[in-house]
């Protein structure tokens, strides 16, 4: 008999060309399936498993090319991803010393909400409405408890049941008065997926008939590969937290970022973060750090407090470059300042707002228009051949 051809399950005034669809959006909304036996109605795929077994393996592969199909992000696609990046990059530096942020590099392929429901049984978190991967804050969160739980029961210093109930909320609640938010937020994951694309990731139950109650447990079966969407290994992922300090005892004031940071580290090369973590998917590593800028001081000083220096020489480290090029890279928000065939590290988040404010409007306005600026006066920090961009000059 032969099989039903894939088709696009949605109505006729949507468009059938949905290539520059979000990812999620195709995924849940206008999945390309199966035609049903009469040619029109749309059959699910759990409706295989009444079918022969080369069938059902000819549904699996056809499983797997459906999401092969969605895995390159669309240009919008990655424009809004870029952009709630940015967006939260802003959103924390307005916390101060109390927003925490750490950037992470996943060295194995990251998946979450497999078991949502789906067609092909294997589901995904994608968020609505833009159609885009996420990790949500509240599984952050769990992690990060288990990672200080872990390293409580490792005897780590400052990893108590105590500070761990002060930073999370209680785990236990036998009354309702009880019940007590804790110290930080956790705020939503939106990984940069590895080469702006999905992958498709694949399981092969062999006890399937075991697991069913079927029968026992051998090793003479046929096991039919089941395919499932991930994010790839070197994607980036952005975590932040707030800490809301009146729900601190005094103990953990000036302990929290350094307790966090430790659960952060535990989380990346013990816990991992998403599904299927027991078999190493989202494991990570902490990227490099980006140079950190201090704070601005009061106008018409040099924004980061560095003493000026003159005419390019170096005074202790710092550098004045007093007819710099600007260039800003807007897929990544970063900044970088070249001047005499020597270029600085760029900047991003929090330190490109910061620059961008101390440029002033008209400049930082075209700066983002043309995406370079010429005969800026900026200063530098030169460590080896290494230059870091501090901030403008002083005037």
């Amino acid at each position: 008999m032969p099989l039903p051809q894939r088709v696009a399950a949605t109505p006729d005034f949507i468009p059938h060309d949905l290539r520059d669809a979000a990812p999620g959006h195709r995924y849940q909304l206008y999945l390309q399936h199966w035609q049903g036996q009469n040619g029109t109605a749309f059959a699910p795929y759990k409706k295989a498993t009444a079918q022969g077994k080369d069938e059902k393996a000819e549904h699996a592969r056809q499983s797997n090319a459906v999401l092969k199909d969605l895995c390159p992000l669309p240009v919008s696609s990655v424009k809004v991803m870029r952009g709630i990046q940015a967006r939260q990059q802003a959103a924390i530096g307005q916390y101060g010393e109390y927003g925490h942020s750490i950037s992470a590099i996943s060295t194995a392929p990251f998946a979450t909400g497999l078991g949502n429901e789906h067609p092909i049984e294997n589901g995904f978190a994608f968020l609505t409405p833009y159609g885009l991967p996420y990790l949500a804050g509240s599984g952050v969160k769990g992690i990060l408890r288990r990672a200080m739980q872990e390293l409580r029961d490792d005897h780590k210093a400052g990893f108590t049941n105590e500070a761990i109930d002060a930073l999370f909320g209680p785990e236990d609640v036998n009354i309702p008065e009880d019940a007590k938010r804790g110290a930080l937020d956790f705020w939503d994951v939106f990984p940069k997926p590895f080469g702006d694309k999905l992958v498709v990731e694949i399981m092969t139950p062999h006890f399937g008939s075991y697991y069913q109650g079927k029968a026992t447990p051998h090793d003479s079966g046929a096991p039919i590969p089941v395919s499932f969407l991930a994010v790839p290994a070197k994607s980036d992922f952005d975590f932040h937290v707030v800490c809301h300090p009146t729900r601190l005892p005094e103990s953990l004031q000036n302990t929290w970022r350094d307790l966090l940071q430790d659960a952060f580290d535990h989380a990346f090369a013990w816990v991992g973060f998403g599904a299927k973590t027991s078999v190493g998917y989202g494991a990570m590593k902490a990227a490099a750090p980006v140079p950190s800028l201090p704070a601005p001081v009061a106008p018409g000083s040099s924004i980061f407090n560095v003493p000026p220096a003159i005419g390019g020489a170096r005074t202790g480290g710092s550098q004045t470059w007093p007819a710099a090029t600007l260039k800003l890279n807007p897929g990544k928000g970063e900044i970088t300042a070249s001047f005499e065939g020597k270029t600085t590290a760029p900047i991003k988040g929090t330190d490109a707002e910061k620059f961008l404010t101390a440029l002033g409007d008209e400049l930082a306005g075209k700066l983002k228009k043309r995406q370079e600026l010429k005969g800026v006066s900026v200063e530098v920090e030169q460590q080896g051949n290494a230059f870091t961009l501090k901030g403008m000059a002083a005037t």
